[in-house]
């Protein structure tokens, strides 16, 4: 794997946490989410769909400590990523995100923090 393309890998990881960690921050799954869910991980094989399964369980750990442990976890990504994407690819992934956030139809005040919380890291406007 090239730095290139083991670059691109870790950030869809990241990015792939990011988008778990608000699909679950009400802690209530819906049957839209889980269809995401498995939608994202039809697209790997069998050895990275293990690696994505052990990162949902670190992920629900992560939620397991609540709200403020989550905001943290969400600052302390969207900080490591700020000078690794540029404008066009934070606001694609901020719409990707936004979009997991709809997918129940309805905005949690905890959905509403961890995106505030990404667009301010990425003096992005919120939007929602």
């Amino acid at each position: 794997m090239s730095k290139n393309d083991r670059s691109a890998y870790l950030l869809e990881l990241v990015l792939f946490d990011i988008a778990y960690i608000i699909s679950n921050c009400d802690y209530a799954y819906s049957s839209d989410e889980r269809k995401y869910l498995k939608i994202i991980l039809e697209k790997y094989d069998d050895e990275d769909k293990e690696l994505l399964m052990l990162r949902t369980h670190f992920l629900d750990g992560v939620l397991s400590k609540g709200i403020d442990e989550v905001k943290k976890f969400i600052r302390s990504i969207s900080r490591s990523l700020k000078n690794k994407i540029d404008d066009d690819l934070k606001d694609a992934y901020l719409e990707l995100f936004r979009e997991v956030i709809m997918l129940d139809k309805e905005i949690h005040e905890n959905e509403r923090l961890l995106y505030k919380i990404l667009c301010d890291e990425w003096k992005k406007e919120s939007g929602i």
